[in-house]
């Protein structure tokens, strides 16, 4: 054999060990499928609340759970209300 053969020969195995090693680990160890979870759907309401407010209401479908927010154009603030259960109304 010629050199040049050698050197084929030699880069020819090393793609064999390369692929071989590609399939073991990928039998050894799946990928996983990692996708978002989206676990409650929430329902906004908006509306006006005075002259210079807006306001919107947060519906936590999931959980059953009302909030507000309240948007003051005066001075530019978002102010959130307390959460109130909604689930003790069913």
């Amino acid at each position: 054999m010629t050199d040049t053969k050698n050197r084929a020969l030699l880069i020819l195995l090393c793609v064999n060990v390369v692929l071989l090693t590609a399939i073991v680990v990928s039998l050894v160890n799946p990928p996983q499928a990692l996708a978002q979870v989206r676990p409650y759907d929430y329902l906004l309401v908006p509306g006006d609340c005075r002259e210079d407010e807006q306001i919107v209401w947060i519906i936590d479908m999931g959980s059953y759970q009302l909030c507000s927010a309240i948007f003051n154009r005066s001075n530019n603030n978002i102010e959130f209300s307390a959460v109130i259960n909604l689930a003790q109304f069913r």
